[in-house]
């Protein structure tokens, strides 16, 4: 299905038991798909270096993928998330954190509420640079350092202009992130040039 408009996009994990078998693929059995997120997650906390601070929101957050890394090195962290029924497995077992429903496009938070703001698999969903430029000015709004944003970017194997989930033009990143008032300091790819998922650190204007 084309995702041309976030507010048609259907919610996936309405239901809490496909909220628990995303909650799954996180640690999957094959070896091959843990490796990939093992390259993943590399990226994430190579982007995190820098980035240590007194608060990040977590958008979305999902059933908690990046929690441990974010309490790593931040004293407080929100997460926010459009699905209740990914809130309700983000939440349990773990009462220290904070989950709230809402919308990436319409936060409920004060401008430069948190230090940080992660957006993690989500901007690679979108097909037209109105939406991607909306969700960019959105997160950076509530965000008074910078992002540190998971999108799939063109490598010399891997390029996808027809597919559900498309790549970037790196080239094509800076007019995007300028117009949502960021820009992008660094790019840690989880496998260049195999895999097209990277990590962008942008920094406030």
């Amino acid at each position: 299905m084309r995702q041309d408009s976030p507010d048609s996009r259907p919610e996936r994990y309405r239901a809490l038991a496909s909220a628990e078998n995303y909650n799954s693929k996180i640690t999957p059995p094959s070896v091959v798909r843990r490796f990939s997120h093992w390259l993943e997650a590399r990226a994430v906390e190579r982007a995190l270096g820098d980035v240590k601070g007194d608060s990040v929101l977590d958008c979305p957050c999902g059933t908690g993928r990046l929690d441990g890394q974010l309490r790593a090195r931040f004293n407080t962290v929100v997460g926010l998330d459009s699905s209740e029924a990914m809130l309700a497995v983000y939440r349990q077992g773990h009462p220290e954190r904070i989950g709230q429903q809402g919308d990436a496009f319409a936060l409920p938070f004060a401008d430069g509420q948190f230090e940080w703001v992660v957006c993690h698999r989500l901007l690679h969903h979108f097909q037209l640079d109105d939406d991607r430029v909306r969700l960019l000015k959105s997160l950076a709004r509530v965000a008074r350092m910078g992002l540190v944003v998971y999108a799939w970017l063109d490598t010399p194997l891997n390029r996808r202009r027809h597919s559900r989930r498309q790549t970037l033009a790196p080239d094509h990143l800076p007019s995007l992130l300028a117009a949502a008032g960021v820009t992008l300091e660094k790019v840690h790819y989880a496998a260049w040039p195999f895999q097209p998922k990277a990590e962008l650190l942008c920094r406030k204007i």
